[in-house]
């Protein structure tokens, strides 16, 4: 198989770490790793928003510090990663492929000449938080490869433009997130849960499932962690870890883990808190359901409804073999369908098969 040159496109520099910024950066080391030319390029300019900041005066800004490099992901050696003012051809080498995920990126995208490469754009949620709905639509009915990331995003696509595409699931990094304490060790009542200031998170609701089971279980113990600092109201009772450094040993530590958002793409969390032995409690929407299937692989819940929410947890606590049997459906489910090897293998043949 040769090598091939890709280009990936992202919008702006993540500063933090970032579910869909971390997959396509995933992406890009494992296919250097199977021995492709990869190039990074974030850009500047978005391409429908105002910016505050004039495009050159932010572009030099990350040039000089260097900022455009996450410190948060270690890059292969091989993987070139740049900041460009913008996505046109003046600032983007020829290449096989290029790739983008986010919606204004995809406009750009469907301007590059042929030289610059088999155009692929990767589809990671329903992007309308911000606006611009029409144009989020419109962006699905361009003439290039659309990827999604799940079923469901599959379907929205189909009935937006008339073509289907590819499916391509996200995946967990299985060597890192496994499960090192069985299920029995963990502390009884443990739970844990991604805490985020972004009210799409459902993070409100979590905590307030998670207050009323208190009520019923004094010895209940919950660790919250992300990439803020902990909320000022938090209740003196539950832990908070800001960025941890082992996100593994944290999941591996808690017998339950619940997932509250109100709208995800293909959430990461409950996925590797699966791989690594949680019995898992999520919302019923569709960036969960590629994975967590109700009373087999995890306890799925309406969104912002804390009563259930705290019903489905308050069942696990109260039930041994229901927690341990969902705990191990959810492992085996990860570790069988939602690996990387697989997920790279499926990208790669989809570049090669488009450049046959």
């Amino acid at each position: 198989m040769r090598s091939l040159r890709i280009n990936f496109i992202l919008p702006d520099v993540a500063s933090k770490p970032g579910g869909g910024t971390k997959i396509m950066y995933e992406y890009a080391n494992r296919l250097a790793l199977r021995g492709h030319q990869v190039q990074i390029y974030h850009t500047v300019r978005r391409p429908f928003r105002p910016m505050k900041t004039p495009v050159w005066f932010k572009y030099f800004s990350h040039k000089v510090r260097g900022s455009y490099i996450p410190k948060w992901f270690n890059f292969s050696e091989n993987v070139g990663v740049y900041i460009i003012p913008d996505v046109t051809a003046k600032y983007l080498p020829d290449a096989d492929v290029v790739i983008s995920t986010w919606w204004e990126l995809a406009f750009r995208l469907e301007e590059l000449p042929a030289s610059k490469g088999i155009k692929f754009n990767l589809i990671q949620g329903y992007e309308v938080w911000r606006g611009f709905e029409s144009k989020v639509r419109e962006s699905y009915t361009l003439a290039i490869n659309h990827l999604v990331i799940a079923r469901y995003l599959q379907q929205l696509i189909t009935d937006i433009s008339g073509r289907s595409p590819v499916l391509l699931p996200n995946a967990i990094d299985l060597d890192r997130f496994k499960l090192s304490v069985p299920q029995k060790e963990r502390r009884e009542g443990s739970i844990l849960m991604l805490y985020s200031r972004e009210q799409v998170k459902g993070s409100k609701y979590g905590l307030g499932a998670l207050n009323m089971v208190k009520e019923q279980f004094p010895q209940l113990s919950v660790t919250l962690f992300g990439t803020s600092p902990a909320p000022a109201d938090l209740p003196a009772w539950m832990r908070y870890v800001q960025s941890p450094q082992n996100l593994p040993a944290l999941y591996n530590s808690a017998q339950i883990f619940i997932s509250p958002s109100l709208s995800e793409g293909w959430a990461l969390p409950p996925a590797e808190a699966m791989a690594c032995g949680c019995a898992v409690i999520c919302t019923d929407i569709g960036g969960h359901q590629d994975y967590a299937i109700d009373q087999e692989t995890a306890i799925l819940v309406p969104t912002k409804n804390v009563q259930k929410l705290a019903a489905a947890i308050i069942s696990l606590i109260g039930d041994n073999d229901l927690r341990i049997r969902i705990a191990q459906k959810g492992h085996a489910n990860i570790v069988n369908n939602f690996s990387w090897d697989r997920s790279v293998a499926q990208l790669e043949e989809l570049f090669n098969n488009s450049l046959a």
